[in-house]
């Protein structure tokens, strides 16, 4: 079953709608940043369904929250404090109360929102069960989240980190912002992992044969959810 939903909070600038699929005996639950690519580009709900109609994961409920455009998604996926609070601290209650308790909590994000997902859980390290961080922008302000990992503490989760080795791009702008990428997607994320390790975390880092390819991160998805979920 499948229900939308509008949530509001005085950490959002605007409401946002929320997709839900809901699963009947699901002990653990996937929170999604940058909900409508993981359902439209991803196809993450098709991808999730056929993963476990092969027995590859159990039965998961899927909550969706989507960005508001591409000057959001480089506002509030980039290390932001306000929208951190909003997921780890916020949003858990309004899952409990909307759908049910779950015994997990998982957040999901892919480029600028899987950088936002590693830091949402570095600073809250007793919400998410894991991360699944998706060719993760761990370029942004010169590699900062990296050379800040003294300032959290380790987490009690699990991460898993996927980059592509197509992935190289240097001195790339990402409008509409001014948003520069001085080194490459690869050299960034396989720093990320070794400093992340290194203080403690739990960690995966996949290497796909791809670039920075929705379609890339819906073949890895099912092998990085059996991980996360330790299956």
């Amino acid at each position: 079953m499948t229900s939308e939903h509008q949530i509001s909070s005085a950490l959002l600038d605007a409401p946002r709608q929320v997709r839900i699929h809901h699963a009947e005996r699901a002990d653990s639950c996937l929170l999604f940043l940058d909900g409508e690519l993981y359902a439209d580009r991803v196809k993450s709900p098709d991808v999730i369904t056929q993963a476990q109609a092969a027995g590859m994961l159990p039965p998961l409920t899927c909550v969706y929250l989507p960005n508001l455009g591409a000057a959001d998604r480089h506002e509030v996926y980039t290390c932001n404090d306000r929208f951190a609070s909003f997921v780890a601290l916020e949003m858990p209650r309004w899952i409990e109360r909307e759908v049910g308790g779950f015994g997990r909590l998982f957040l999901c994000g892919l480029s600028l929102s899987a950088l936002q997902s590693i830091f949402t859980a570095l600073k809250h390290p007793d919400i998410f069960a894991g991360v699944l961080a998706q060719s993760p922008s761990a370029w942004w302000q010169n590699e900062r989240l990296a050379s800040s990992l003294d300032q959290h503490p380790s987490s009690r989760g699990r991460f898993w980190l996927s980059v592509g080795t197509r992935e190289v791009a240097e001195s790339a702008s990402h409008p509409p912002t001014p948003l520069i990428q001085s080194v490459s997607q690869l050299a960034s994320v396989r720093r990320l992992h070794k400093r992340m390790t290194e203080a403690g975390h739990d960690m995966h880092l996949n290497e796909y044969d791809g670039g920075h390819d929705p379609a890339c991160w819906g073949v890895e998805l099912p092998r990085a959810l059996q991980w996360l979920l330790k299956l």
